[in-house]
Parts: structure tokens; C-alpha cells; sequence
């Protein structure tokens, strides 16, 4: 009956794992968000809710495949010391063997894929942050440019006070006329 049991709850586990593995995990509905204009802080919060429960979920299987591989053992002492020519209990345990063997694959290409997109994160938002850094700087020279170009047409206007000639000046009003040259065409 402890056999029983204790295949049952590897089947349970199993099933569990393999439905962590399937492609409706907490990742398959996100997806990137077009360029908003809005604060982004609420996707910012689900990006790292999602990639909580994605460090979450890759944790809870590497535990029940740890537990998996500590009932395969106790099965087979179980086993070895009960009927070492069971042919049936050896089928029951190689087949476990292989099963957790391909868990034990599924997990390790988990693992890669998850560190994989942490790096694809990190470089993508490396990204913006430069992306932003030069609109702001970007922005600036425009900003600074703008403020240069109304500056020197302030200056040069000829409406200005520092064009303007004195009262008392003894100039005539046809020197203080500006000429224009013909033009060479």
C-alpha cells in the first residue's frame, strides 16, 4: 500500500509539473506595451509582478522535483529490500527514472529560459534608459538653441532700446534709414 501511495503522489507531483511546464504559464498573455505616453508605473509593477511569479513558479518546481527524486530513492530501498525480482516494481521504478530525468530536462531548459529573458530585460531596459538620456539631451540643446536664437534676434531686432539712436543725436533721419544693396541678379 506505501507503494501505492507513494506513486500516487509522484503522479500528482508529476502532473503538477508538467502543467507548470505547459504554455499558459503567467508570461504567455503579457505582452510588450506600444510606446505610451502615459506614466508608466502600472506596467512597470505587473512586469515585476509577472517576473516574481515567474522566479516563483521556476522555484516551486525545482523543490517538487527535488521531493520527486527523494521518493524515487525511498522507492527504490523500498524495493531492493522488499523483492529484488519484482519485474514489475522494476518496470514501475525505471519508468520514473526516465520521467524525472525529463523533468529534470525541462527544468534546466526552465531555468535557461528564464535567465535568458532576465538578460533580454536587463539589456531592453539598458536600452531605454540610453534612448532616454538622449532625447533628454536632445531636448536640452534644442531648448538651449531656441533660447540662443530668440536672444540674438532680441539683440538684433530694430525695435530694441539698444539700437534705438539717442535723443539728442544730430543725425539725419535718411543715415538712420537702413539701404539695401541691388541685388546681383
Amino acid at each position: 500500500m506505501t507503494l501505492r501511495s507513494s506513486i500516487a503522489g509522484l503522479v500528482i507531483l508529476a502532473a503538477t509539473a508538467s502543467w507548470g511546464q505547459s504554455s499558459a504559464g503567467p508570461l504567455s498573455a503579457r505582452r510588450p506595451n506600444a510606446v505610451a505616453t502615459s506614466n508608466n508605473a502600472d506596467p512597470m509593477a505587473a512586469a515585476a509582478r509577472a517576473k516574481a511569479q515567474a522566479n516563483q513558479h521556476v522555484q516551486d518546481m525545482g523543490a517538487t522535483l527535488a521531493k520527486m527524486h527523494t521518493l524515487l530513492k525511498e522507492m527504490r530501498a523500498r524495493t531492493s529490500a522488499a523483492a529484488p525480482k519484482d519485474s514489475m516494481a522494476k518496470a514501475n521504478l525505471e519508468m520514473w527514472s526516465l520521467m524525472l530525468e525529463q523533468l529534470d530536462k525541462q527544468y534546466e531548459q526552465l531555468v535557461a529560459a528564464t535567465k535568458a529573458r532576465e538578460d533580454f530585460e536587463a539589456r531592453r531596459q539598458a536600452m531605454y534608459k540610453q534612448a532616454d538620456e538622449k532625447a533628454a539631451a536632445a531636448a536640452a540643446a534644442a531648448k538651449a538653441a531656441q533660447q540662443r536664437k530668440a536672444a540674438e534676434q532680441a539683440n538684433s531686432a530694430p525695435g530694441t532700446p539698444a539700437s534705438t539712436p539717442a535723443a539728442g543725436s544730430t543725425s539725419s533721419p535718411a543715415a538712420a534709414t537702413p539701404t539695401t544693396a541691388p541685388s546681383p541678379n
